[in-house]
């Protein structure tokens, strides 16, 4: 991982002002501090690099690495939390406490990424506007497909609807 550590790293230590959690959210934060550099974040889960150039990569190649993109959603959803914009009481803060309970830290890859999309998208209507909610359900078909594109999908729109273009981490 770009950042290093994982959460069911001993030291992670998620939500504590030490461990290496703490560490790579410093560094995450800085990564993303500009709106620029926080929109072309959502434009690369969007559209990874290889469908643009119709290259044939491994999933595991693609950039960001997806436990990046997990430290930022969850830096979104602790700061959701806060402002409302996590969808509140049975939102994603819920999501976020089975991060840090490693629900989706498997050694089955595959079912991490059903497991974390199936939490997204079951509480997306709560934050969702009608244009963002067609294009969640138009992420279905890639299931069978590619489901690491389905996660970067499914994760770009809930960081967009939370305002995370905007508001940063």
């Amino acid at each position: 991982m770009l950042l290093g550590g994982s959460w069911s790293s001993p030291n992670w230590n998620w939500g504590y002002g030490q461990g290496t959690g703490h560490d790579c959210a410093l560094l995450c934060r800085q990564r993303y501090r500009t709106r620029k550099d926080r929109k072309e974040l959502l434009d690369m889960l969007w559209e990874p690099m290889d469908l643009k150039k119709e290259e044939d990569i491994s999933t595991e190649a693609r950039q960001p690495p997806f436990e990046e993109v997990k430290l930022v959603l969850g830096l979104a959803w602790q700061n959701g939390r806060r402002d409302g914009s996590d969808g509140g009481i049975g939102g994603y803060g819920d999501v976020l406490k089975n991060m840090a309970a490693c629900r989706y830290e498997g050694e089955d890859e595959e079912s991490n990424a059903i497991h974390l999309v199936a939490d997204m998208k079951e509480r997306f209507h709560l934050i969702a506007s009608d244009a963002s909610a067609g294009k969640m359900k138009e992420i279905d078909r890639l299931s069978n497909t590619d489901v690491d594109l389905m996660r970067r999908k499914c994760a770009s729109l809930v960081l967009s609807e939370m305002g995370f273009v905007n508001n940063g981490l």
